[in-house]
């Protein structure tokens, strides 16, 4: 299990650095959903409230806050540094926050097994964990066009979170008994990194084709080429008449 934990570090960890890269050194947020992040934010927020209580070890402590500094760094640099808001899709991302917000609180709220605030926040951090790439999905569908950047943090940013969960995957049966809206969280969270890449795969077919229909309407055709060609003839005709005409006089 640690190497998937190891495997899903580095995977958040080249996600993000792509993602602070693009907004601080090009100012960029094109095609990057704020929605997202912003769930992202409270997913480590809530997971991680047990620094101000319990200590582990200075690697755990240093990673968890690593996240936590990330995500909120994200967040403000897409609200409110002015070159990077200038470039943000507002009006391509629009997915109601409560949508995704309140079922899996209220998952974690009526399900959970230990009735404690820290422990449903804990839980609720998995379950919201599961459809904050939802509003990335939809956006880069809505947009169509977008540099392979966005693209490539989407894809590392929900493999990290799908290698997280194969050990989940292959101790289904024991889960089914333990924890079964966790095991129903990791399929969740799998449904939507898979059907989010089909369907931003489909809007890319289909702005290529649209692409090539627009390219086909705007040549010209054969006896359009042919009436050119003709024009330029005649036109230059006129004009060797009107210099002998010059010539003569």
């Amino acid at each position: 299990m640690e190497y998937y934990q190891i495997g899903a570090g580095i995977l958040h960890a080249i996600s993000r650095k792509i993602l602070l890269f693009k907004l601080l050194w090009d100012k960029t947020c094109r095609g990057v959903s704020l929605i997202t992040q912003e769930l992202f934010l409270v997913v480590y927020i809530t997971r991680y409230l047990d620094l101000l209580y319990l200590y582990e070890s200075f690697t755990v402590e240093l990673i968890k806050v690593a996240h936590l500094v990330a995500a909120l760094a994200i967040v403000l640099l897409i609200r409110y540094s002015p070159m990077v808001a200038s470039s943000y899709d507002a009006d391509l991302d629009t997915m109601p926050r409560a949508a995704l917000l309140i079922p899996p609180f209220l998952l974690a709220l009526l399900f959970n097994k230990v009735v404690l605030i820290i422990e449903i926040l804990h839980q609720f951090s998995f379950y919201l964990e599961a459809v904050a790439l939802i509003p990335q999905f939809v956006l880069l569908y809505r947009r169509q066009k977008y540099e392979s950047w966005v693209l490539l943090y989407t894809i590392f940013a929900g493999l990290e979170v799908l290698v997280r969960n194969i050990p989940k995957f292959m101790g289904w049966r024991l889960l089914l008994k333990q924890d079964l809206y966790g095991l129903c969280a990791a399929s969740v969270q799998a449904v939507v990194f898979l059907g989010g890449l089909v369907l931003v795969m489909v809007g890319r077919v289909e702005t290529a084709r649209q692409e090539g229909l627009n390219e086909a309407a705007s040549k010209p055709a054969f006896d359009e080429e042919w009436q050119a060609g003709k024009f330029e003839f005649q036109e230059g005709a006129g004009q060797q008449q009107a210099k002998s005409a010059a010539v003569k006089s």
